[in-house]
């Protein structure tokens, strides 16, 4: 179940990983970054949909489920997609995706503050090795203004908690596939709302663009979600936010491969960091299993 858990997880952060080589490649169509999170949330709802009824799964949703999915699409996964996206204006993209890694800190420190879990030595130790190995990918000389450093460690915190309380309000529990319809759904109309304050998003792009941001919703909207969801079911969302973290260290190795980013003695660094903690918490579940 942990092996399922861990491979869930895993997969998940790779597509995720990947996901930026979509959107430089749509943005080179006059896009904008929340043109693509509307389009991406609006092609994904009809996917799900033909799932579902494919699936003969229920659209009954209870008025309590749907009101938190509600709170965590719009105070969770859609408010860190606005508040990392904005941070781009401020900081550098590396220091700025850097930032919002510090999420599985926020995860066990939210569990631990709040929900009052036990964080273990090893646990501590597998956190610790995280953060350093996230701040190996933090560019010093491009931090930018204080305000971009606020929102983009600010999406971390978000996310962290649209994590939390998939877990703790049991909705990671509930059909992947139709929680994801839903959480779509709330994504698509926080950004509209977020339009009819910014004008943002740009409604008219060539066919190519569409194309690419179907593409786009298939591996980040659909499949990458409803395997992260499955993840935190069989981990639970403090050690799979642990696993998430092969998200940068795909980012930059296709970065290095595909964009031809400099992978930096820092990033080598951090990467094996972050493979290390990853190891240190597969043996904790190991543990706990055989216990």
């Amino acid at each position: 179940m942990h092996t399922k858990g861990i491979l869930y997880t895993v997969l998940s952060a790779v597509l995720f990983g990947i996901t930026p080589l979509i959107t430089r490649a749509v943005y080179g169509y006059g896009a904008n970054s929340m043109t693509v999170v509307f389009y991406r949330s609006l092609f994904v709802i009809p996917m799900l949909a033909a799932i579902m009824k494919g699936r003969h799964i229920s659209f009954s949703i209870s008025a309590h489920d749907l009101r938190n999915t509600g709170i965590i699409a719009i105070f969770g996964s859609g408010l860190t997609t606005i508040l990392l996206f904005t941070s781009y204006s401020y900081i550098d993209v590396g220091c700025a995706t850097t930032l919002h890694f510090l999420y599985p800190v926020f995860v066990s420190l939210l569990c631990f503050a709040v929900y009052h879990e036990i964080l273990s030595r090893r646990k501590l130790t597998a956190l610790s090795l995280a953060l350093l190995g996230a701040l190996c990918f933090f560019d010093l000389s491009n931090s930018g203004s204080m305000l971009g450093l606020l929102l983009a460690a600010g999406s971390g915190l978000t996310y962290a908690f649209y994590m939390v309380q998939l877990e703790k309000t049991r909705l990671s529990h509930q059909n992947a596939y139709k929680i994801s319809f839903y959480l779509a759904i709330f994504i698509l109309l926080e950004t509209l709302m977020y339009h009819l304050l910014f004008s943002s998003i740009q409604f008219i792009l060539p066919w190519n663009a569409y194309g690419l941001i179907l593409l786009l919703s298939l591996v980040s909207s659909f499949l990458a979600v409803v395997l992260l969801q499955k993840g935190i079911q069989y981990l639970g969302s403090s050690t799979a936010s642990l696993f998430c973290l092969f998200e940068p260290v795909t980012s930059v190795v296709c970065g290095a491969l595909f964009l031809k980013e400099a992978l930096t003695p820092a990033k080598i660094i951090g990467c094996c960091i972050i493979f290390t903690a990853l190891i240190i918490m597969s043996r904790e579940q190991h543990t706990a299993a055989s216990s």
